[in-house]
């Protein structure tokens, strides 16, 4: 059963991973996904947590500026687990060079599962379904 305090919980933790995201915080951000990850990229790749955080952190080097926002269109709760589908908006600026900035817009659907570990509820499974960058 689904109640308001756990979807407030999951929606905090967005909010956390976000301000990570904006502040560059690479340990605050990486925190939210379990140590035993499986994100599956667009491609058909999956990697595991570590590959995740050195990909992040090679991003991080780069970014200017982050924005993003979410749409919910999935919720629930079974066997332990939390499942939801989301769409991510993105708007991001990377350098490029040294003087030049590149601007872009991402949107990206996927299904992510959360698991309860050590009283906090981190992201153990990640498939993204589709991704689109204009």
């Amino acid at each position: 059963m689904i109640d308001d305090t756990l979807l407030k919980t999951i929606d905090d933790a967005h909010i956390i991973a976000k301000k990570a995201q904006q502040n560059k915080e690479l340990d605050l951000y990486i925190d939210i996904f379990a140590d035993d990850l499986q994100y599956k990229q667009l491609n058909g790749k999956t990697i595991g947590k570590k590959q995740l955080a050195a990909d992040v952190k090679r991003y991080f080097n780069r970014v200017k500026s982050f924005s993003s926002n979410y749409r919910r269109t999935e919720f629930s709760f079974s066997e332990g687990k939390v499942t939801e589908r989301l769409t991510q908006y993105s708007e991001v600026s990377i350098r490029v060079f040294i003087f030049f900035t590149k601007k872009w817009t991402v949107e990206r659907e996927g299904i992510y599962e959360w698991k309860m570990i050590k009283d906090s509820w981190k992201i153990f499974n990640v498939e993204v379904l589709n991704e689109r960058i204009y």
